[in-house]
């Protein structure tokens, strides 16, 4: 299932890519990539379904949902708006004149992957890097806290599946807001996108880091527990307006190639993880354990803000295109004349 559920993170980027302004991408991958939201539902739903009907209800329900959402994903979904049979000819030029306007006249894409310069890439691997480390950190929260809920604070399953939710509801609400901020800060050019994605980033990954040290010494208090682990979470749902956006800024044609990369590690990273704690929880599953843990997440989330820090950009890589004039080469993102693009939309 994980297999098959792979292949969706790094199809997204390419088709925002197409579809969604460089100045509006932010907020729309905050919206596209939204896990956390995702989590904390089935996290408060699993806890009541599992209570009255039983373990499998679990499985054919979010079964039953997941095919319902495939089934409309091919009926809805084009691949861009020159493919799409009932986008208006007004739309479709606003959109396309706005990509077009923001990412280069000139953004052919290479024939072939330019494989040598983007695996050398310093912008490349401060996301393949930042996001193994970000995404350790949650996969490791998100497959493990029920059990820390459980075992180590003694909540039962009902309260457990709304506890364990609120850090992702706190997630998601700050990938919504950070991705605004993000979107709003580019267009008004108080800062450049380098400096706006590192700033994003490593507010989503220093404060987990500062919370998490706060749990390996006072981890065992329900009430400071549950409150550390949703600031956690909710810092870190920044990374959407900080490094989860920047394949978009840096190399829009290879979007998805970089979140695919990316993912692959960050997967890795999620295997990893729970073998980890289950070495480091093994028999008892105590505080004492656990302390580990978060020591472990420290360490994660503080290298990967450092790593975006040094090496994190937001300037369009050459590589990105074949024919892109040397004037349009190694710059950011402006932002959009509305008036201009207003003139050629109705012209």
């Amino acid at each position: 299932m994980g297999f098959f559920l792979g292949a969706t993170w790094p199809a997204m980027p390419p088709m925002a890519a197409k579809w969604i302004p460089p100045l509006e991408r932010s907020k729309f991958i905050a919206n596209m990539m939204a896990s956390a939201l995702g989590a904390a539902l089935t996290l408060q739903a699993c806890g009541l379904i599992i209570a009255w009907m039983g373990w499998a209800a679990v499985f054919y329900i979010t079964g039953v949902i997941g095919l319902a959402w495939s089934i409309l994903w091919f009926l809805i979904i084009y691949d861009s708006p020159a493919d799409h049979p009932r986008i208006s000819q007004e739309e479709r030029m606003e959109i396309e004149t706005s990509i077009r306007e923001g990412d280069g006249a000139k953004n052919r894409k290479p024939s072939k992957v330019p494989w040598g310069q983007l695996l050398t890439s310093s912008a490349v691997w401060a996301i393949i890097v930042t996001h193994g480390m970000s995404v350790f950190g949650y996969f490791t929260i998100s497959n493990q806290l029920p059990s820390y809920m459980k075992s180590v604070l003694h909540f039962d399953i009902k309260k457990n599946g709304f506890l364990s939710s609120l850090p992702y509801i706190g997630k998601y609400a700050m990938a919504v807001t950070s991705s605004y901020v993000a979107d709003r800060i580019l267009r008004s050019n108080k800062l450049s996108t380098t400096a706006t994605r590192k700033l994003l980033t490593c507010f989503a990954l220093t404060p987990p880091a500062i919370f998490l040290t706060i749990l390996f010494f006072h981890g065992d208090i329900p009430s400071l527990a549950v409150t550390l682990l949703t600031a956690s979470l909710f810092c870190n749902g920044a990374v959407t307006g900080g490094y989860l956006t920047n394949g978009l800024d840096i190399a829009p044609n290879f979007s998805g190639t970089i979140m695919g990369a990316a993912n692959t590690l960050s997967s890795f990273g999620g295997w990893l993880s729970t073998k980890i704690v289950a070495l480091l929880t093994e028999n008892n599953n105590t505080f004492g354990q656990w302390r580990w843990v978060f020591l472990m997440l420290v360490f994660t989330y503080a290298s990967g803000a450092i790593w975006f820090a040094v090496f994190g950009s937001g300037v369009r890589q050459k590589w990105n295109s074949s024919d892109i004039p040397p004037e349009e080469t190694q710059q950011e993102l402006k932002p959009l004349n509305s008036n201009d693009k207003e003139k050629e939309v109705l012209a």
